[in-house]
Protein backbone atom coordinates (compact mmCIF):
# COMPACT_ATOMS: atom_id res chain seq x y z
CA UNK A 1 0.00 0.00 0.00
CA UNK A 2 2.07 3.32 -1.07
CA UNK A 3 1.85 6.55 1.01
CA UNK A 4 -0.46 8.20 -2.47
CA UNK A 5 -2.98 5.05 -2.30
CA UNK A 6 -3.36 5.18 1.70
CA UNK A 7 -6.50 6.67 3.08
CA UNK A 8 -8.07 7.13 6.38
CA UNK A 9 -10.05 4.41 6.60
CA UNK A 10 -7.29 1.84 5.81
CA UNK A 11 -5.35 3.46 8.91
CA UNK A 12 -8.48 3.36 10.73
CA UNK A 13 -8.25 -0.87 9.81
CA UNK A 14 -4.72 -1.34 10.11
CA UNK A 15 -4.66 0.10 13.81
CA UNK A 16 -8.05 -1.47 14.65
CA UNK A 17 -9.95 1.86 15.54
CA UNK A 18 -12.61 3.94 13.71
CA UNK A 19 -12.20 6.38 11.10
CA UNK A 20 -13.18 9.21 13.18
CA UNK A 21 -10.30 8.62 16.03
CA UNK A 22 -7.85 8.47 12.88
CA UNK A 23 -9.33 11.80 11.82
CA UNK A 24 -9.29 13.19 15.40
CA UNK A 25 -5.38 12.44 15.98
CA UNK A 26 -4.60 13.92 12.35
CA UNK A 27 -6.21 16.93 13.59
CA UNK A 28 -4.91 17.47 16.79
CA UNK A 29 -8.83 17.60 18.43
CA UNK A 30 -8.53 15.68 21.46
CA UNK A 31 -10.66 12.81 22.85
CA UNK A 32 -8.48 10.06 21.79
CA UNK A 33 -7.11 6.96 24.66
CA UNK A 34 -3.44 7.11 24.61
CA UNK A 35 -3.57 3.62 23.75
CA UNK A 36 -5.88 4.55 20.58
CA UNK A 37 -3.59 7.21 19.41
CA UNK A 38 -0.08 4.94 20.16
CA UNK A 39 -1.81 2.57 17.58
CA UNK A 40 -2.65 5.16 15.08
CA UNK A 41 0.90 7.25 15.11
CA UNK A 42 2.38 3.81 15.08
CA UNK A 43 0.82 2.89 11.68
CA UNK A 44 1.25 6.45 10.33
CA UNK A 45 5.38 5.74 10.88
CA UNK A 46 4.91 2.68 9.18
CA UNK A 47 3.43 4.12 6.37
CA UNK A 48 5.00 7.46 6.36
CA UNK A 49 1.19 9.04 6.01
CA UNK A 50 1.79 12.60 5.17
CA UNK A 51 -0.77 15.14 6.53
CA UNK A 52 -2.84 16.55 3.63
CA UNK A 53 -1.99 20.20 4.37
CA UNK A 54 -3.13 21.51 1.12
CA UNK A 55 -6.81 20.29 1.31
CA UNK A 56 -7.68 21.54 4.96
CA UNK A 57 -6.02 24.78 4.42
CA UNK A 58 -8.22 25.06 1.10
CA UNK A 59 -11.23 24.23 3.30
CA UNK A 60 -10.47 26.81 5.85
CA UNK A 61 -10.25 29.30 3.52
CA UNK A 62 -8.31 31.62 5.65
CA UNK A 63 -5.14 33.47 4.56
CA UNK A 64 -2.21 34.03 6.64
CA UNK A 65 0.22 36.28 7.16
CA UNK A 66 3.72 35.10 8.06
CA UNK A 67 6.45 37.56 9.56
CA UNK A 68 10.10 36.32 8.80
CA UNK A 69 12.56 38.82 10.96
CA UNK A 70 16.26 37.46 10.44
CA UNK A 71 19.64 38.95 9.62
CA UNK A 72 19.90 40.35 5.74
CA UNK A 73 22.30 37.76 3.57
CA UNK A 74 23.63 38.19 0.13
CA UNK A 75 23.61 34.99 -2.07
CA UNK A 76 25.80 32.38 -0.51
CA UNK A 77 25.81 33.77 3.03
CA UNK A 78 24.07 31.73 5.89
CA UNK A 79 21.32 33.67 6.46
CA UNK A 80 20.40 32.98 2.41
CA UNK A 81 20.21 29.20 3.12
CA UNK A 82 17.84 29.43 5.76
CA UNK A 83 15.59 32.07 3.69
CA UNK A 84 15.94 29.35 0.56
CA UNK A 85 14.64 26.94 2.95
CA UNK A 86 11.56 29.11 3.80
CA UNK A 87 11.30 29.98 0.09
CA UNK A 88 11.36 25.91 -0.48
CA UNK A 89 8.96 25.43 2.19
CA UNK A 90 6.19 28.26 0.89
CA UNK A 91 6.51 26.66 -2.24
CA UNK A 92 5.81 23.27 -1.07
CA UNK A 93 2.73 24.51 0.53
CA UNK A 94 1.62 27.09 -2.35
CA UNK A 95 -1.89 26.00 -2.17
CA UNK A 96 -2.18 27.49 1.15
CA UNK A 97 -3.03 30.93 1.60
CA UNK A 98 0.19 32.10 3.51
CA UNK A 99 1.55 35.89 2.98
CA UNK A 100 5.18 35.63 4.19
CA UNK A 101 6.63 39.41 4.55
CA UNK A 102 10.42 39.91 5.91
CA UNK A 103 11.43 42.38 8.60
CA UNK A 104 15.69 42.24 7.84
CA UNK A 105 18.10 43.12 9.88
CA UNK A 106 21.55 44.18 10.07
CA UNK A 107 23.27 41.31 12.62
CA UNK A 108 26.10 43.37 13.29
CA UNK A 109 24.03 46.42 14.77
CA UNK A 110 22.02 46.23 17.37
CA UNK A 111 19.92 48.96 16.69
CA UNK A 112 18.79 47.70 13.60
CA UNK A 113 17.81 45.05 15.32
CA UNK A 114 15.72 47.10 17.24
CA UNK A 115 14.06 48.51 14.72
CA UNK A 116 13.41 45.75 12.98
CA UNK A 117 11.67 44.35 15.84
CA UNK A 118 10.02 46.86 16.86
CA UNK A 119 7.58 47.45 14.04
CA UNK A 120 6.44 43.81 14.22
CA UNK A 121 3.77 43.99 16.26
CA UNK A 122 2.11 46.55 14.52
CA UNK A 123 1.86 44.86 11.26
CA UNK A 124 -0.37 42.23 12.65
CA UNK A 125 0.72 38.87 11.88
CA UNK A 126 -0.64 35.86 12.43
CA UNK A 127 2.94 34.14 13.56
CA UNK A 128 6.45 35.71 13.62
CA UNK A 129 10.01 33.24 12.64
CA UNK A 130 12.29 34.95 14.81
CA UNK A 131 16.09 34.49 14.10
CA UNK A 132 17.38 35.55 16.69
CA UNK A 133 21.27 37.46 17.42
CA UNK A 134 20.59 39.96 20.22
CA UNK A 135 19.10 38.22 23.51
CA UNK A 136 17.39 41.58 25.16
CA UNK A 137 15.92 42.54 22.35
CA UNK A 138 14.77 39.27 21.48
CA UNK A 139 13.26 38.88 25.06
CA UNK A 140 10.83 41.96 24.38
CA UNK A 141 9.95 40.94 20.75
CA UNK A 142 8.60 38.10 22.40
CA UNK A 143 6.67 39.89 25.49
CA UNK A 144 5.07 41.96 23.12
CA UNK A 145 4.17 38.63 21.14
CA UNK A 146 2.91 36.53 23.83
CA UNK A 147 1.05 39.43 25.44
CA UNK A 148 -0.85 39.60 21.86
CA UNK A 149 -1.27 35.96 21.25
CA UNK A 150 0.99 35.68 18.46
CA UNK A 151 2.92 32.37 17.81
CA UNK A 152 6.45 32.66 17.30
CA UNK A 153 9.05 30.17 16.83
CA UNK A 154 12.83 30.17 16.65
CA UNK A 155 15.89 29.25 14.34
CA UNK A 156 19.39 29.21 14.49
CA UNK A 157 19.50 29.99 18.52
CA UNK A 158 17.38 29.30 21.57
CA UNK A 159 16.46 32.46 23.87
CA UNK A 160 15.74 31.54 27.39
CA UNK A 161 12.52 33.01 29.14
CA UNK A 162 10.80 33.05 26.12
CA UNK A 163 7.51 30.99 24.78
CA UNK A 164 8.15 29.51 21.14
CA UNK A 165 6.21 26.82 19.83
CA UNK A 166 9.31 25.34 18.81
CA UNK A 167 12.64 25.98 17.96
CA UNK A 168 15.17 24.80 14.98
CA UNK A 169 19.09 25.12 15.98
CA UNK A 170 21.92 23.52 16.52
CA UNK A 171 23.74 22.84 19.83
CA UNK A 172 25.95 25.54 19.77
CA UNK A 173 27.93 24.83 23.08
CA UNK A 174 28.21 21.48 21.53
CA UNK A 175 29.46 22.62 18.31
CA UNK A 176 32.36 25.27 20.11
CA UNK A 177 33.31 21.95 22.19
CA UNK A 178 33.88 19.92 18.87
CA UNK A 179 35.53 23.19 17.57
CA UNK A 180 38.29 23.00 20.28
CA UNK A 181 38.92 19.10 19.96
CA UNK A 182 39.16 19.38 16.10
CA UNK A 183 41.24 22.03 16.10
CA UNK A 184 43.44 20.90 19.11
CA UNK A 185 43.57 17.44 16.83
CA UNK A 186 44.83 19.34 13.75
CA UNK A 187 47.28 21.95 15.52
CA UNK A 188 50.38 19.91 16.27
CA UNK A 189 53.01 21.28 18.79
CA UNK A 190 52.71 24.16 22.11
CA UNK A 191 51.29 26.98 19.96
CA UNK A 192 48.70 29.32 21.12
CA UNK A 193 44.83 28.91 19.87
CA UNK A 194 43.06 32.13 18.79
CA UNK A 195 39.15 32.48 19.27
CA UNK A 196 38.23 35.57 16.79
CA UNK A 197 34.72 36.86 17.19
CA UNK A 198 33.09 39.63 15.30
CA UNK A 199 32.38 43.12 16.66
CA UNK A 200 28.77 44.32 16.51
CA UNK A 201 27.53 48.16 17.19
CA UNK A 202 25.84 48.94 20.04
CA UNK A 203 26.61 45.12 21.50
CA UNK A 204 29.45 42.71 20.88
CA UNK A 205 27.77 39.75 21.87
CA UNK A 206 25.64 37.25 20.28
CA UNK A 207 23.35 34.88 21.66
CA UNK A 208 25.16 31.70 18.92
CA UNK A 209 28.83 33.12 19.46
CA UNK A 210 28.71 33.25 23.32
CA UNK A 211 27.26 29.35 23.51
CA UNK A 212 30.28 28.52 20.86
CA UNK A 213 32.78 30.64 22.55
CA UNK A 214 31.66 28.54 25.98
CA UNK A 215 31.72 25.58 24.35
CA UNK A 216 35.26 25.59 23.21
CA UNK A 217 36.70 27.27 26.86
CA UNK A 218 35.27 23.99 28.20
CA UNK A 219 36.68 21.43 26.16
CA UNK A 220 40.26 23.36 26.55
CA UNK A 221 39.99 23.55 30.32
CA UNK A 222 39.04 19.68 29.95
CA UNK A 223 42.19 19.36 27.94
CA UNK A 224 44.35 21.22 29.89
CA UNK A 225 44.98 24.34 26.99
CA UNK A 226 43.33 26.95 29.03
CA UNK A 227 46.45 28.83 29.39
CA UNK A 228 47.10 28.46 25.94
CA UNK A 229 43.65 30.17 24.33
CA UNK A 230 44.02 33.59 23.20
CA UNK A 231 41.36 35.91 22.27
CA UNK A 232 40.68 39.11 19.82
CA UNK A 233 38.07 40.57 17.36
CA UNK A 234 37.77 41.59 14.08
CA UNK A 235 35.07 43.95 12.58
CA UNK A 236 32.88 42.85 9.39
CA UNK A 237 32.03 46.32 8.48
CA UNK A 238 35.62 47.01 8.29
CA UNK A 239 37.93 45.06 5.97
CA UNK A 240 41.16 47.39 6.33
CA UNK A 241 40.49 47.75 9.93
CA UNK A 242 40.45 43.77 9.85
CA UNK A 243 43.74 43.33 8.25
CA UNK A 244 46.11 45.44 10.06
CA UNK A 245 44.19 44.04 13.29
CA UNK A 246 44.84 40.49 12.36
CA UNK A 247 48.30 41.18 11.24
CA UNK A 248 49.07 42.96 14.65
CA UNK A 249 47.66 40.13 16.93
CA UNK A 250 49.60 37.04 14.92
CA UNK A 251 52.53 39.10 15.00
CA UNK A 252 52.18 39.78 18.66
CA UNK A 253 51.51 35.52 18.47
CA UNK A 254 53.94 34.11 16.44
CA UNK A 255 53.04 30.78 18.01
CA UNK A 256 49.47 30.62 16.85
CA UNK A 257 48.58 27.27 15.41
CA UNK A 258 45.03 27.18 15.28
CA UNK A 259 42.07 29.96 15.00
CA UNK A 260 38.77 29.02 15.79
CA UNK A 261 36.23 31.72 14.10
CA UNK A 262 33.23 31.28 15.75
CA UNK A 263 30.26 32.70 12.98
CA UNK A 264 30.19 32.25 9.32
CA UNK A 265 32.84 34.82 8.45
CA UNK A 266 35.95 32.82 8.65
CA UNK A 267 37.07 33.43 4.91
CA UNK A 268 37.90 37.45 6.03
CA UNK A 269 40.54 35.60 8.13
CA UNK A 270 41.53 33.25 5.40
CA UNK A 271 41.99 35.74 3.53
CA UNK A 272 44.23 38.20 5.09
CA UNK A 273 46.56 35.26 6.39
CA UNK A 274 47.03 33.49 2.83
CA UNK A 275 47.45 37.17 1.41
CA UNK A 276 50.57 37.49 4.04
CA UNK A 277 51.53 33.93 2.63
CA UNK A 278 51.10 32.39 5.93
CA UNK A 279 50.32 29.05 5.34
CA UNK A 280 50.60 27.08 8.81
CA UNK A 281 47.69 28.04 10.93
CA UNK A 282 44.57 26.04 11.00
CA UNK A 283 41.60 28.23 9.98
CA UNK A 284 38.34 26.38 11.45
CA UNK A 285 34.93 27.82 11.12
CA UNK A 286 31.38 27.55 9.97
CA UNK A 287 28.69 27.00 7.61
CA UNK A 288 29.29 26.33 4.11
CA UNK A 289 28.97 29.84 2.11
CA UNK A 290 30.50 30.67 -0.92
CA UNK A 291 33.21 32.09 0.15
CA UNK A 292 34.64 29.58 3.00
CA UNK A 293 33.96 26.85 0.52
CA UNK A 294 36.66 29.39 -1.63
CA UNK A 295 38.70 29.44 0.83
CA UNK A 296 38.11 25.51 1.59
CA UNK A 297 39.00 24.48 -2.13
CA UNK A 298 41.92 27.09 -2.02
CA UNK A 299 43.40 25.16 1.41
CA UNK A 300 43.26 28.78 3.66
CA UNK A 301 40.21 27.07 5.69
CA UNK A 302 40.61 23.63 7.08
CA UNK A 303 37.64 22.62 8.16
CA UNK A 304 33.81 23.92 8.90
CA UNK A 305 30.85 23.19 11.11
CA UNK A 306 27.72 23.02 9.27
CA UNK A 307 24.31 23.05 10.63
CA UNK A 308 21.13 22.57 7.97
CA UNK A 309 20.57 25.82 7.63
CA UNK A 310 17.64 25.10 4.54
CA UNK A 311 16.45 22.43 6.66
CA UNK A 312 15.93 25.22 9.57
CA UNK A 313 14.19 27.21 7.51
CA UNK A 314 12.03 24.61 5.63
CA UNK A 315 10.53 23.32 9.07
CA UNK A 316 10.24 26.36 10.63
CA UNK A 317 7.66 27.33 7.43
CA UNK A 318 5.81 23.86 7.78
CA UNK A 319 5.98 23.63 11.96
CA UNK A 320 3.87 27.34 12.00
CA UNK A 321 1.38 26.08 9.01
CA UNK A 322 0.52 23.57 10.79
CA UNK A 323 0.07 25.47 13.97
CA UNK A 324 -1.92 28.10 12.63
CA UNK A 325 -4.26 25.50 10.64
CA UNK A 326 -4.74 22.52 12.84
CA UNK A 327 -3.32 24.23 16.40
CA UNK A 328 -1.08 21.77 16.41
CA UNK A 329 1.25 21.59 19.50
CA UNK A 330 4.92 20.34 19.06
CA UNK A 331 5.82 16.87 20.72
CA UNK A 332 9.47 18.23 21.45
CA UNK A 333 9.89 21.88 21.37
CA UNK A 334 13.45 21.91 20.73
CA UNK A 335 14.43 20.24 16.93
CA UNK A 336 18.30 20.12 17.19
CA UNK A 337 20.19 19.92 13.76
CA UNK A 338 23.12 17.66 13.25
CA UNK A 339 26.52 18.90 13.26
CA UNK A 340 28.17 18.50 9.82
CA UNK A 341 32.20 18.15 10.10
CA UNK A 342 32.62 19.34 6.30
CA UNK A 343 36.43 19.19 5.00
CA UNK A 344 38.03 19.71 1.30
CA UNK A 345 37.97 15.82 0.66
CA UNK A 346 34.21 15.40 1.64
CA UNK A 347 33.34 18.86 0.35
CA UNK A 348 32.47 16.94 -3.15
CA UNK A 349 29.62 14.89 -1.44
CA UNK A 350 27.59 18.09 0.05
CA UNK A 351 26.08 18.27 -3.47
CA UNK A 352 24.06 21.42 -3.07
CA UNK A 353 26.86 23.58 -2.44
CA UNK A 354 29.85 21.83 -3.67
CA UNK A 355 29.33 23.76 -7.26
CA UNK A 356 29.23 27.11 -5.77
Amino acid sequence: MTRQKIKIKDIAKMAGVSAGTVDRILHNRGNVSPASREAVERVLTEVNYRYNLHTSALACRKRFKIIVSTPVASPGEYWSSIHSGIEHALEEYSDISVACEYAYYNQYDIYSCQSAFASIPDRHPDAVIIGPTFTRETRELCDRLDAAGIPYLFIDAVIGDTHPIATFTTDHYAAGFLLGRLLHAMSAGDGTFAILRARRTGNENASTSLERNRGFKDYMAQAGLTHRIREASFSVLNPEENEKQVVEFIESHPDTHGIAVMNSRGYIIADILRNRGVRDIRVISFDLTTNNIRCMKEGSITALLCQRPELQGFNAVKTMIQHLIYNRQEPAIHHTMPIDIVMKENLPYYKEVAAL
